[in-house]
């Protein structure tokens, strides 16, 4: 890890985080350290694409998880590192507990839950092995954070941790809202519907292997239906 008086960063690309060009580990942190960023694209990509209503769900309960990370940050009033101690304003002007740390143990508890606990058609295997590569992008991020010297090993603990008991409780508040029909309720709304905005991801769950089998046997139907009808003629 760089030392403060060999440590020279510059802004990576337009964003705030900061690296040492000259040191090639550091551009991986500030990848890992982008990765909610990330997060957030792929859940647009995903509902855009699907139209399904889990990724909105899911941003909801980041944004949760923000609101009480940003008044857990003003209760706590901890600084930053030193490097890092005059960052932003506001809550960002303290550490405890890391905001990165503690969106990225949201997004490992939440679907941990999913993987466990509402996935069916794969094995134990690619369960643990998704649970581990849940666990090892949040790790890479609190890493980069505290290799970034934007917070301390402390802060960022506290943070993923925090962070991981958020995103199971919102799988059990969020499982319990759909038991009792409150999000079918919201899909019932006029303008949920003129977006064609489903969840099917909880009603009808498929995976690819189901999707593609899916389309084999309809397309299987409609060459058999084309075959039956140039017989007739």
């Amino acid at each position: 890890m760089p030392t403060y008086e060999k440590y020279n960063p510059v802004p990576f690309d337009l964003t705030y985080v900061v690296y040492d060009p000259n040191d090639p580990l550091g551009l991986l942190m500030v990848h890992f350290s982008l990765f909610p960023i990330y997060t957030m694209v792929f859940y647009a990509s995903w509902f855009l694409l699907s139209r399904e209503v889990e990724p909105v769900i899911v941003v909801a309960g980041h944004l949760a998880s923000e609101i009480v990370n940003k008044i857990t940050k003003k209760i706590l009033r901890e600084p930053r590192p030193d490097f890092h101690k005059d960052f932003g304003t506001g809550s960002l002007t303290y550490g405890m507990p890391s905001a990165h740390g503690q969106h990225m143990g949201f997004f490992a508890g939440y679907f941990i839950c999913i993987l466990l606990f509402k996935i069916n058609h794969i094995t134990n295997h690619q369960k643990m092995m998704g649970c581990a590569a849940l666990a090892f992008s949040s790790m890479g991020v609190c890493f980069s954070r505290v290799y970034l010297k934007y917070h301390t090993p402390q802060q960022v603990l506290v943070g993923t941790l925090f962070g991981a008991f958020l995103g199971c409780l919102y799988f059990v508040v969020s499982s319990i809202l759909r038991d009792v029909g409150v999000v079918d309720w919201v899909l019932s709304w006029r303008i949920v519907k003129f977006f064609y905005i489903k969840d099917s991801y909880f009603h009808a769950y498929q995976s690819f292997k189901d999707e593609y089998e899916f389309y084999l046997s309809l397309k299987n139907t409609n060459i058999l239906a084309s075959n039956l009808t140039d017989a007739k003629i």
